[in-house]
């Protein structure tokens, strides 16, 4: 399993001795592949201090190995999300405005002495699945409140606010559903209801607008003198704090990270791969997961401005064009992503070892 220089000399010797001889060869691709994989293994075991893989005769049970996974999950979890810190999107709020219409409908306990309205929002370019709700209220403002306030001055207790989401049934004799997200009397200049899980499914759906009721229920003795409506465009407004979804971060992460991958005849500065299979090597036996590794490596040439990691870079090149002397810029990784190897070490326990550089993410001109 061990490689040497010898055995990379003795390569090659061998390829020039039946490139002579007329023997039939596999493509060059391949034997840089084979070179590779040894650089790789040399690699993997001088970083974890074994001369060679170690001899496992006797594994952990089921549940023992179960354990170990999910610690191996969470560890994995926590360095990505230590890597993407500084890629976290900041939070956004967008200020919704209903359409408002009042409800003529007397249903429900409170039917005689309520004023039902009907809000119906809808989504905006900026509101969309790949979204994840911080926080949702509906804002009842001054001018509302103090109306609402009015029309129930000779009340003997409080007005109460209720928010109702509202669902078309699954029945069959159809007709619409009402769940209750909030409840609070109005007794300040300013209220806010709580409408965080309406507004967290209705942007995991596909549904254009989510449709609410606002009920105000006033004391049956002056429910026939409560004529005050609401009516300015912003006296209700829902207010949504949103951050876009981690699974969506790292999407975007990875398919930034393929365009680094070379095309075909690509000669610039860009990302290859080598699939290294633990399991065709010889090592699933004591390298638990991942199964197989994805080598990534920086390969191509540097022109002018092409990729330049820093200033320098660029001077770097002027410098090389001028005087032969000054060495051009070099194709290198530019960021990494971590990687986890859950292995048996030489004295046969099973651990997690931390690779931060072995995974390249960005390759840049250096």
């Amino acid at each position: 399993m061990q490689s040497s220089p010898w055995k990379v000399r003795c390569a090659t010797l061998c390829f020039t001795l039946l490139s002579i001889t007329g023997v039939k060869l596999r493509p060059l691709g391949e034997q840089e592949k084979m070179i590779q994989l040894e650089a790789v293994k040399k690699s993997i075991l001088d970083r974890l201090g074994l001369h060679k893989p170690p001899v496992i005769r006797e594994k952990m049970n089921k549940d023992e190995m179960r354990k170990m996974y999910w610690l191996y999950q969470e560890k994995l979890m926590e360095l990505r999300g230590n890597t993407s810190k500084d890629e976290t999107p900041e939070r956004r709020v967008h200020i919704l405005t209903p359409k408002l219409e009042r409800s003529t409908k007397k249903c429900g306990k409170h039917g005689s002495n309520s004023h039902r309205y009907n809000l119906i929002f809808y989504r905006t370019q900026t509101i969309h699945q790949q979204l994840s709700v911080m926080r949702a209220e509906l804002k009842l403002c001054k001018d509302v409140l103090a109306a609402l306030k009015s029309a129930a001055a000779n009340s003997t207790s409080k007005p109460m606010v209720n928010i109702y989401k509202v669902t078309e049934s699954s029945h069959a004799n159809g007709g619409q559903e009402y769940r209750l997200l909030d409840s609070k009397p109005i007794d300040k200049d300013m209220m806010t209801l709580n409408v965080d899980t309406a507004v967290q499914h209705w942007l995991a759906s596909s549904e254009k607008c989510l449709q609410l009721e606002l009920v105000v229920i006033l004391d049956k003795t002056f429910v026939n003198d409560g004529n005050k409506q609401i009516g300015a465009d912003n006296a209700l407004v829902l207010e949504v704090e949103t951050q876009e979804q981690a699974h969506s971060k790292t999407r975007r992460t990875r398919s930034l990270s393929a365009d680094e991958d070379c095309k075909k005849s690509e000669k610039k500065c860009c990302r290859k791969s080598l699939l290294v299979s633990f399991e065709q090597i010889g090592w699933s036996d004591w390298i638990v997961h991942p199964s197989t590794y994805e080598m990534h490596f920086c390969d191509g040439s540097c022109p002018h401005n092409y990729k330049p990691a820093s200033m320098h870079a660029q001077i770097k090149y002027r410098m090389h064009h001028i005087n032969g002397d000054t060495p051009a810029p070099c194709c290198v990784p530019g960021s990494y992503d971590p990687m986890v190897l859950m292995h048996y070490n030489s004295e046969r326990k099973l651990v997690f070892t931390v690779f931060d550089d072995m995974t390249v993410r960005k390759c840049h001109c250096a």
